[in-house]
């Protein structure tokens, strides 16, 4: 079996470009050393305490730091950074209208899309949210 009767020598550079684009924003916000098991805790509290369905942007931001600080042990650099990246991809990716208020779904697939684990768990996982939500 080669290449060409699989069709891999079809896959397009965007393809490729999405891919490192992908890592770039893992490593930036330091998501690429969070498993879905680091994100449980944090999910399971929004969707227990009764959580609206939007979350504001301080209370985005308190939750990370809680999951950064959770596995300090794992990162690089400092847990503001991570935090603050982090926050602040997820509000330029789903607040267009700048009301500082983003959806909880959004929340949930964003982290769970960045987070290190496997594809087939990342698959898992949304699957989950789709589920509960």
């Amino acid at each position: 079996m080669d290449l060409d009767s699989i069709g891999l020598n079809d896959v397009r550079p965007a393809v490729y470009r999405a891919a490192l684009k992908l890592r770039a924003l893992q490593k930036l916000c330091q998501m690429h050393l969070v498993s879905l098991q680091d994100l449980h805790p944090v999910l399971n509290i929004l969707h227990s305490s009764g959580e609206p369905v939007s979350l504001a942007q301080e209370h985005v931001q308190q939750h990370l730091a809680e999951l950064f600080q959770s596995i300090s042990h794992k990162l690089d650099e400092a847990v503001p950074e991570a935090t603050d990246q982090t926050t602040r991809l997820l509000f330029k990716l789903f607040d267009r209208d700048q009301t500082g208020v983003i959806l909880l779904r959004s929340v949930e697939a964003a982290l769970i899309a960045l987070c290190g684990d496997t594809l087939s768990a990342k698959h898992r996982g949304l699957f989950h949210i789709q589920l509960i939500s």
